[in-house]
């Protein structure tokens, strides 16, 4: 496979930028932690959002957007108003297996006491069946953690408690999604009580607040200069709680509450693939295996944030990423796994590109053209650090057509439409040669 030149040199070393974290069987440990099911699942905002997370509704009112959590709006609840005990509980003990798994020397037993009977148990049984995550009746990752935690106890394998770390992770963000989506997805009805979705999107807000929030301050090491993804989901989260009730309370504003939700939830996968890039290339090049095998660990369990994202896009590209984090540390390539991630990725956001043309689906000034606007150009922030040697590429330029995009689909105005469109299409389809993809496509599979 044809690979991009900046995944091997100059620009893989630059944004290679975290300390070399030393994962759980370290002596000095300090890993602190760490699609949708329709992709364009809702509409968007009503002002030029450029889906840099910096988003708000453009009504100039007061705690709508403006990133400050808890800020309220006149007599609506701030985000994160609505009391979560389970939350609290949750997370604690997830801090708990952290502390024990960045200690140098965990103690399953410790991680045992800190899951089993506990609200943190309690939470991932109840995401489990939430959403979805059973087979014959079992809930999947409560039981990979009960079997990770007897391996743990027998073995004292680090690895093992490792797993159990990143499937908290796991069952955090897929949790996140679905609440977020099932707000957005909220159909006008005067029998809606507000407090009932505000109370959703408060719970989501927790969990990545007191639960992902550290592995995406991690990823932010990893990156363009300025870009937060941090910043981006506490901005998703912002514009999303403004937009609860609409012009009827009963009704949440359907050009904010969708694309937030794409805002929040896209910009979890960039925490996973800017740390599936970091700790494989650390892996790969590690003289400690011990060291080299919890990094490739690690990666391997923030890879499973984003693995439903490479079915359909290059489905063989999970076998690829999967075999080479489970496998010998120095036989991983790691230019190999940030290409296969790549290509499944630069995919996605092709489909967005030109999307709400009438000539493809016709969404031009309208609320569900805005909002996959909006999703094309968060999950467009993954790929773009690998555009920089692109003939005539410029990153605030690009942006700035994004931007336009996102105005254009606002105003219905199809000449700026058409002309954004255009430019971003471009670029993207030089990325997929350059990845090695033989037709520029949103939809076609790898072999």
């Amino acid at each position: 496979m044809k690979t991009i030149e900046p995944c091997h040199g100059r620009l893989r070393a630059a944004l290679l930028t975290l300390p070399l974290i030393s994962l759980a069987c370290a002596d000095d440990a300090e890993l602190e932690g760490g699609d949708d099911t329709s992709e364009t699942d809702g509409p968007g905002d009503g002002d030029s959002g450029d889906g840099d997370g910096a988003t708000g509704d453009g009504d100039g009112d007061p705690g709508d957007g403006d990133g400050d959590p808890g800020d309220g709006d006149g007599d609506k609840p701030g985000l994160g108003d609505t009391p979560n005990v389970l939350c609290e509980a949750a997370t604690v003990n997830l801090e708990m297996i952290v502390a024990e798994n960045s200690s140098g020397a965990p103690d399953p037993l410790a991680i045992e006491a800190a899951y089993v009977g506990t609200g943190l148990q309690e939470f991932v049984q109840q995401a489990d069946a939430v959403t979805g995550r059973v087979d014959a009746g079992v809930l999947i990752d409560d039981a990979a953690i009960l079997a990770s935690l007897e391996d743990a106890i027998a073995l004292g394998d680090p690895l093992d408690m490792l797993d159990i770390e990143w499937t908290i992770y796991l069952v955090m963000q897929q949790y996140i999604r679905h609440e977020v989506s099932d707000v957005a997805a909220t159909l006008p009805d005067p029998g809606n009580d507000p407090a009932l979705l505000y109370a959703r999107w408060d719970d989501a807000w927790c969990y990545w607040d007191a639960g992902l929030r550290p592995i995406a301050q991690l990823a932010d090491g990893v990156g363009l200069s300025g870009d937060s993804i941090e910043a981006d989901i506490d901005a998703g989260f912002e514009w999303g709680h403004s937009g609860i009730e609409g012009e009827q309370p009963w009704a949440i504003d359907e050009w904010v509450v969708p694309p937030a939700k794409q805002v929040v939830e896209k910009s979890t996968y960039a925490i996973a693939h800017r740390l599936v890039m970091q700790w494989s290339a650390d892996a790969a090049t590690e003289g400690d295996p011990d060291l080299a095998a919890a990094q490739a660990r690690a990666a391997y369990g923030a890879f499973q944030l984003i693995e439903d994202r490479m079915n359909s896009k290059n489905t063989p590209g999970i076998g690829i990423v999967e075999t080479a984090l489970l496998g010998d540390p120095a036989l991983i390539d790691a230019d190999d796994v940030l290409d296969q991630m790549n290509i499944a990725f630069v995919k996605r956001t092709r489909k967005y590109t030109d999307l709400a043309l009438p000539d493809v689906s016709g969404l031009m000034g309208t609320a569900e053209g805005h909002t996959g606007a909006n999703e094309g150009a968060t999950y467009s922030k993954l790929v773009e650090p690998f555009m920089a040697e692109l003939d005539g590429f410029d990153l605030d330029a690009y942006r700035g057509h994004w931007a336009a995009w996102i105005e254009a689909i606002v105003n219905d105005d199809l000449d700026a439409a058409e002309s954004a469109s255009a430019a971003l299409t471009d670029y993207n389809c030089q990325l997929q040669a350059a990845l090695g993809i033989v037709e520029c496509t949103s939809a076609i599979d790898e072999d």
